[in-house]
């Protein structure tokens, strides 16, 4: 059987939405890139922690200075406080490790495993932290590599949960032998087991012989599947054709594989059945769709505008005119084309769904020697800027988008509680 290993974190620049741990100590973290019938596979890393006998490595020390290390390497002194000296002079000690055969490794043993593959085809490991020396050698690596392993060599493959202000990804759908049907986002597997992270915060383990069907459902109904997974599913058959897309199903029903199918969605919608039998290789690549959403958790009354903490001032009435006691220090920039983006995002329960806030341009004038910053009632019925989308997401955030034209000074007035959130286009 071939398993489909994919589970869905956050991710910035590097994709890393897998921790496969191995026996020896290491830890690989980023992905599976190629899986075939056979027990080998290829992890694609953008961090791991590599563990040797040192009877396998040589290590060579050096200082590099802070201003020719990768932003990586930077944020990681910065927080493990690594650094010596002060300022751009500052340096950090970085390694090579240098693998070697010891007397046991000229013995045939008939078996690749991860040791071997380190010596005979990785040699080298440079601009790596040496965190353990000794008996062994581990070291932390932050650049982009691949390792070649075995299910041998794997303790286990693990992945972190889902934050809950994560608003897309993808959960699994395991149905069982006896009929029994869990749903939940991939926790990790053994050579033996899976697991999935549930609702209620367990994590439910299974035996992988006992599921006999794999569905993999998006758990945002508002966008498309391909905007919720990191990576895209690349599967080759055995005479040479290659179906990219994100798979939905992998069915095992059957103790045939000619008879057991997976279900593949291409781009363009299409759905593509291909059988077990048949594939060659399952291979993974980043996708460049992916466009995670994220939720903010707001208290009852908490208002946030374009991420950062909203400033309400008092509103006073003079015939129809409305007056701001301030305007604040609060600047949005906008860019090249003058648009101007403002995100709202808010949490009161009275206005699940709907404008909490009319956002008006703010009149700036001068009434006995002082500035005086005003709209009207008239600019309240026909100059308010409607928002261009409006969704409320299960954590009971609304959040209200608008697309501003022009330089001034804005409000977002709130009409029920005679307050408004004043800020600057520049």
């Amino acid at each position: 059987m071939i398993l489909l290993v994919l589970a869905t974190c956050g991710v910035a620049n590097a994709v890393i939405v897998q921790k496969v741990e191995l026996k020896n100590g290491s830890v690989l973290e980023g992905y599976i890139q190629v899986q075939d019938g056979s027990s080998l596979m290829l992890v694609h890393t953008d961090k791991a922690v590599i563990v040797v006998s040192s009877n396998n490595a040589d290590v060579f020390d050096r200082q590099v200075k802070y201003t020719v290390l990768d932003n990586a390497w930077k944020d990681w002194g910065e927080k493990h406080d690594a650094f010596i000296g002060s300022g751009d002079g500052r340096t950090l000690m970085l390694n090579e490790v240098s693998f070697k055969s010891s007397i046991r490794d000229t013995v045939a043993t008939g078996k690749l495993n991860f040791r071997h593959y380190l010596i005979n085809n990785l040699r080298t490991a440079t601009n790596v932290k040496v965190l353990e020396r000794g008996v062994t050698v581990k070291y932390l690596e932050l650049t982009p590599n691949t390792y070649r392993v075995s299910w041998d060599d794997i303790r286990a493959i693990k992945a972190e949960p889902r934050k809950k202000t994560a608003l897309s990804g993808i959960n699994r759908i395991y149905q069982l032998a006896d009929g029994r049907i869990f749903e939940g986002q991939y926790a990790g597997e053994t050579d033996n087991s899976l697991s999935l992270f549930m609702d209620n915060g367990i994590v439910q383990s299974f035996k992988s012989s006992d599921v006999v069907k794999y569905t993999f459902r998006p758990i945002n109904p508002d966008q498309d599947i391909f905007e919720q997974s990191p990576l895209l599913d690349v599967v080759k058959t055995n005479s040479g054709a290659i179906v990219r897309g994100i798979i939905l199903e992998q069915n095992y029903a059957s103790k045939k594989d000619s008879e057991n199918l997976f279900l593949i969605q291409t781009s363009t919608g299409a759905i593509q059945t291909v059988k077990v039998s048949d594939i060659a290789e399952l291979r993974k690549e980043v996708n460049t769709k992916y466009a995670p959403k994220f939720d903010l958790m707001l208290n009852e009354g908490d208002v946030m505008v374009n991420r950062k903490t909203a400033k309400f001032v008092k509103v006073h009435e003079e015939d129809d005119i409305l007056m701001l006691d301030s305007i604040g220090r609060t600047v949005l920039k906008s860019d090249g084309t003058g648009k101007t983006n403002v995100t709202v995002e808010y949490r009161i329960d009275s206005s699940v769904g709907m404008e909490a806030f009319q956002l008006v341009k703010v009149t700036e004038s001068k009434m006995k020697r002082q500035m005086v910053y005003s709209f009207s009632y008239k600019d309240l019925v026909n100059a308010v800027t409607r928002a261009k989308s409006i969704e409320t997401s299960v954590n009971k955030t609304t959040k209200a988008e608008y697309e501003l034209y022009g330089k001034g000074i804005y409000a977002l007035y709130d009409a029920k509680k005679k307050r408004a959130i004043p800020f600057i286009v520049q």
